[in-house]
């Protein structure tokens, strides 16, 4: 049996196909795969992607059995319409959210609570009897706190605020956002105009570089931690369980975190490619979707 497992973030694609006959694997890599951030870029690398490892390993996609976990498909409308595009593809697809796949990977299927911070976040719950449950993962327009576009997105706010004072632009974290995007409105505008989620996460990294010498960077992480501890304490409620932190932005979070969170933290076991793969292979699926089944 081929499988083909995609991971699409806000950020980049992977992509991995098994011969399960073999064991032998090919994988690769792409832009991003956002159903949300733009649909008909997302399914291009997608599709970019399963032709050339088809072409790696000299096989046709109409063998495939296919589950893609991709940003955005918890909208039921942009998922069912990836999943009529891409099935005449393959033998059968499974299209579900990438923060999905990644909480099966992360702990292998067992029980865990996983925090994803991307370009944007969401944590997602699995229990001992099955049950998932997802928390927060709402969007950059109205959600997805603790996520690098959120994140950027409140040191572009500050950076306009010092811009319009009288002062100008004195935060050390500010003026390098400043080099990037620029320091008036004339280049600040048509920046603002066209700005996607992906170049706001572009900045967040900055602010963790800049908290130990500028007051705006630490007073931005403070937010950056309550979101996350909110993300924590809301998706663990009364159960015990695992917490594994994923994505971009987890490995600066982690050691600002409180104590007790980071005591329950563990590290993942998988990858959300390895979640697919877990879900492929299972016999009933249970998606978000519009009864796509293997």
């Amino acid at each position: 049996m081929w499988i083909l497992t995609v991971d699409g973030g806000g950020s980049k694609t992977a992509a991995r196909l098994t011969d399960t006959s073999t064991g032998k694997q090919w994988q690769q890599q792409a832009g991003p795969a956002s159903l949300t951030n733009d649909f008909a870029l997302a399914l291009q690398n997608i599709m970019q992607l399963s032709s050339a490892l088809c072409r790696e390993a000299g096989v046709d996609s109409k063998q495939l059995r296919v589950v893609m976990g991709l940003a955005g498909a918890g909208n039921p409308q942009q998922q069912q319409q990836a999943h009529a595009q891409l099935a005449p593809l393959y033998h059968s697809l499974f299209v579900t959210t990438d923060a999905h796949t990644s909480l099966y990977g992360a702990n292998l299927g067992q029980p865990v609570l996983v925090v994803a911070l991307g370009t944007g976040s969401v944590a997602m719950r699995l229990l001992p009897d099955g049950t998932e449950q997802q928390i927060g993962g709402w969007g950059f327009n109205i959600g997805d706190e603790a996520g690098g576009a959120w994140l950027g997105k409140l040191a572009v706010r500050q950076l306009l605020w010092q811009v319009d004072s009288l002062d100008g632009i004195q935060s050390p974290l500010l003026q390098a956002i400043a080099g990037k995007i620029g320091s008036t409105a004339a280049q600040l505008l048509p920046w603002l105009k066209s700005a996607e989620p992906n170049d706001f996460a572009a900045l967040a990294p900055l602010v963790f570089q800049y908290r130990r010498q500028c007051a705006v960077a630490a007073e931005l992480l403070q937010q950056q931690i309550a979101a996350v501890t909110q993300l924590i304490t809301q998706g663990l409620a009364h159960y015990r369980l695992p917490v594994v932190l994923l994505g971009g932005l987890a490995g600066d979070t982690m050691p600002l975190l409180p104590d007790a969170l980071r005591a329950q933290l563990q590290p993942a076991r998988g990858s959300a490619l390895d979640g697919a793969f877990i879900l492929a292979t299972q016999h009933h699926l249970t998606p978000h979707n519009c009864g796509n089944t293997l």
